[in-house]
């Protein structure tokens, strides 16, 4: 099956107030961009895409299936095909291997292949020094990886990521674009940014502005 997310006349208000007004695309490329100055509307989007948010009205359709109009069981099996990483990443207690461990342990996996999947992700994101460090104690930009190497040891269909350069250093940016081009080949990445840099990665280009979604213009200004 050909991986794909619809949005279909999407609405989504906090109170009275709403900040995302009729969005409608069809996701099938490997990564898609999505930019936009801060209070855009980015993350509350991104929050509906993968479920954790119920638009006020419109359909989120999922590999041919409407998120909220199948049964529960079914929507947890969807729910898990897709990763969403804020843009403040939260890390659980104790150390960053049991962080990286957590959600393949509620996924089921072997106890040999979750070693095998934290090692790789830690190697990819070059963590491997964190791994018996505690949550605790790492900087933002180490708490960042950690929560991206987290989401890719997962290895779901769709990965959401919310603003992921925030907190990085230039070489930790170099590495987390290197790293995501890499992971597009077996899973697709929708990425919500007001950064420049993120653009090198892009197949397709969205603007976010007041709530509606539009194509990227040559004039327009990124940070």
């Amino acid at each position: 099956m050909v991986k794909v997310i619809e949005v279909k006349d999407l609405w989504f208000k906090y109170g009275r107030e709403y900040v995302l007004k009729g969005i409608s695309f069809r996701f099938y490329n490997r990564i898609l961009v999505i930019i936009g100055p801060n209070g855009s509307g980015k993350t509350t989007l991104l929050k509906c895409i993968g479920g954790l948010l119920k638009p006020t009205r419109g359909k989120i359709i999922v590999d041919g299936k409407d998120y909220w109009s199948i049964s529960e069981s079914e929507r947890l099996v969807l729910r898990r095909s897709i990763i969403y990483v804020h843009e403040k990443p939260y890390l659980f207690r104790g150390s960053v291997l049991q962080n990286i461990e957590y959600p393949l342990k509620i996924r089921g996996v072997s106890s040999s292949e979750r070693s095998k999947r934290i090692r790789f992700a830690a190697k990819l994101l070059e963590i491997e020094y964190l791994l018996n460090k505690k949550s605790s104690e790492l900087s933002a930009g180490e708490a960042r990886l950690v929560a991206l190497a987290r989401a890719l040891a997962a290895e779901p269909k769709y990965l959401l990521l919310d603003e992921p350069l925030a907190n990085l250093d230039q070489s930790r940016v170099s590495l987390v674009l290197k790293v995501l081009k890499e992971v597009s080949t077996r899973t697709r990445l929708i990425i919500a940014s007001h950064r420049q840099q993120v653009l090198s990665l892009a197949e397709e280009v969205f603007v976010l502005e007041d709530g509606k979604l539009g194509k990227l213009s040559n004039d327009y200004c990124l940070v």
